[in-house]
C-alpha cells in the first residue's frame, strides 16, 4: 500500500488533520450552545428583574391577573426562539458533521480507486475483467450513497421544519385562546 516511508507519513499527517478538524467542528457546537445558554441566562435575570420589580408593583387583583396575561405571551415567544436557535445551532453543527463525514467518504472511495488501480497495473493477465467490476461496483456504490444522502437531508429537513413550525402555531394559538379566556372570565 505504501511505496516510500513518506506516503506513511503523510498519511499520519492527513489523520492528524482530521482529528483536528472533527475536534474544531465539535467545540464550535459546543461553544455555540453555550454562547446561547449564556445569553439564555442573561436575558432571564432581567426578565426576573423587571418581573418581580412588576410584582411588586401590583395593588389588587386585577391588576395581578393583568400582570400575569402580560407576562404570559412573552414568556411562550422566548421559550420558542430559545428553542428556534437552539435547533439552528444544533443543525449547523449537524451539517459541519454530515459534510466532514462525507468528504472522508470521497476521499475513502478515491484512495480505493487509487489502489485498485495500482493493483490492476500489477495484476496477472486477465484480471481487467475483474478490476473493472469493481470500480463500476465501486461507482454504482457512491452514487446511491449519495442520492440517498441527499433525499435523506431533504426529508428531514423538512420534517423538522414542520414539527418546529408546527409545534410553534400550535403554543401561539394555545396561548391566545388561553389570553381569550381570561378576557371573558374578567368581564
Amino acid at each position: 500500500m505504501f511505496t516510500t516511508p513518506q506516503e506513511f507519513s503523510a498519511l499520519g499527517q492527513s489523520q492528524f488533520d482530521k482529528a483536528v478538524r472533527l475536534s474544531s467542528i465539535v467545540l464550535s457546537g459546543a461553544e455555540r450552545i453555550a454562547s446561547l445558554q449564556l445569553d439564555l441566562s442573561r436575558k432571564l435575570l432581567a426578565d426576573n428583574a423587571q418581573a418581580f420589580k412588576a410584582l411588586t408593583e401590583v395593588k389588587d387583583v386585577k391588576a395581578l391577573g393583568e400582570l400575569q396575561s402580560n407576562l404570559t405571551q412573552p414568556t411562550l415567544d422566548q421559550a420558542f426562539s430559545v428553542a428556534r436557535n437552539v435547533y439552528d445551532a444544533a443543525l449547523a453543527t449537524q451539517n459541519e458533521l454530515s459534510a466532514f463525514v462525507e468528504e472522508q467518504i470521497a476521499e475513502n472511495n478515491k484512495t480505493l480507486l487509487t489502489n485498485l488501480d495500482r493493483l490492476s497495473k500489477n495484476a496477472p493477465a486477465g484480471s481487467d475483467v475483474a478490476v473493472s467490476a469493481l470500480k463500476t461496483l465501486l461507482n454504482t456504490s457512491n452514487a446511491a450513497f449519495e442520492s440517498v444522502s441527499k433525499t435523506a437531508k431533504k426529508v428531514s429537513a423538512e420534517i423538522a421544519e414542520a414539527g418546529v413550525e408546527a409545534a410553534t402555531n400550535s403554543a401561539k394559538a394555545a396561548s391566545a385562546a388561553v389570553a381569550r379566556k381570561k378576557t371573558t372570565a374578567a368581564v
